[in-house]
């Protein structure tokens, strides 16, 4: 598991395409409402790791309270994920269990999954 402060191989990217989102929009203000509506944008892809995706998609399967002792975020985006994941796995199961992952996690996610002062940390991080 990745320790705090440990930065993703795709942290840059997404953060890239959180700015994107909130420039594009006529409203800078960076206040709670103006965040939630860059944040529920949706995004290209579930930002997460395909291997940490796994794991956690197979920890879900064998036992779904483990989302019970996540941050509120990171829960609902693997609940997101886990119903994606799901419906590939039934509708292709000879594929293996990373491609199905992958399939989910690239195939674009319904919001960004981060909280309002998250999306306002990066944006202000430039």
């Amino acid at each position: 598991m990745k320790r705090k402060g440990a930065k993703s191989d795709f942290s840059e990217a997404r953060n890239e395409e959180l700015r994107k989102v909130f420039f594009s929009q006529e409203n800078y203000s960076t206040c709670d409402a103006a965040m939630k509506k860059v944040i529920s944008t949706p995004a290209s892809r579930f930002w997460v790791d395909p291997d940490r995706a796994r794991d956690v998609m197979s920890n879900i399967e064998r036992n779904p309270a483990i989302l019970d002792n996540m941050k509120k975020e990171r829960a609902r985006m693997y609940r997101a994920l886990f119903r994606n994941y799901s419906e590939i796995r039934r509708a292709n199961p000879e594929k293996s269990k990373i491609s199905c992952v992958s399939t989910a996690i690239f195939g674009g996610a319904p919001e960004f999954f981060l909280s309002p002062a998250t999306a306002r940390e990066i944006i202000y991080r430039r």
